[in-house]
């Protein structure tokens, strides 16, 4: 079993990375944010592996951080949930975003999802929302807010730090926190 990865990355695209460790190249698939935050081809990356052995052949996928990998595993045991419909959710939204959407049950953000339908939706959630935080911890315009203005061409990065310059009150609806998250300089 392939645990983790340490080598030169050969190539990088978006959701796919080779890597050169001592001569043999490693071919995994990976999230957005994963490839994002690895550094150009020639370089030294390190990346934690979840194998997969299927019928066509052995699938590496490659993460960042524990975290990325265990929610990946953990979208996986959903009967009917691959690996592509894993990366989906992991490349559109922070492992912790993921957590608190099925801890809120909010299946239309997971619906919203490439390759997620509502059948998909809605097994994620009757399967992994004992697993997630309690919704006490959620907040759910947060990920809602996020999720639009990403949507809207921004990145992960930039919707988390203009959403973190904003003041919340209590009462605040989604298209204010929107107004004012726009109007955030980056």
């Amino acid at each position: 079993m392939i645990g983790a990865l340490r080598g030169r990355i050969v190539e990088k695209e978006p959701t796919r990375v080779e890597l050169d460790c001592s001569g043999i190249g490693f071919e995994l698939r990976v999230p957005l944010s994963t490839s994002r935050s690895l550094p150009d081809a020639g370089q030294e990356a390190r990346l934690l592996v979840v194998m997969r052995v299927t019928r066509s052949g052995v699938d590496l996928f490659g993460f960042a951080d524990k975290e990325e990998r265990d929610v990946f595993n953990m979208l996986t045991s959903v009967k009917g949930i691959g690996p592509r419909a894993g990366l989906n959710l992991l490349s559109r939204f922070a492992p912790q975003e993921i957590l608190n959407v099925i801890a809120s049950g909010r299946i239309e953000v997971i619906r919203s999802v490439p390759g997620i339908g509502p059948k998909r939706a809605d097994s994620i959630l009757k399967k992994l929302q004992g697993e997630a935080p309690q919704p006490g911890q959620v907040q759910p315009m947060l990920a809602d807010a996020a999720s639009a203005l990403m949507s809207l061409g921004l990145s992960r990065k930039e919707a988390q730090e203009r959403l973190s310059r904003v003041e919340l009150k209590p009462d605040m609806s989604l298209q204010e926190l929107l107004k004012l998250a726009l109007a955030q300089r980056g």
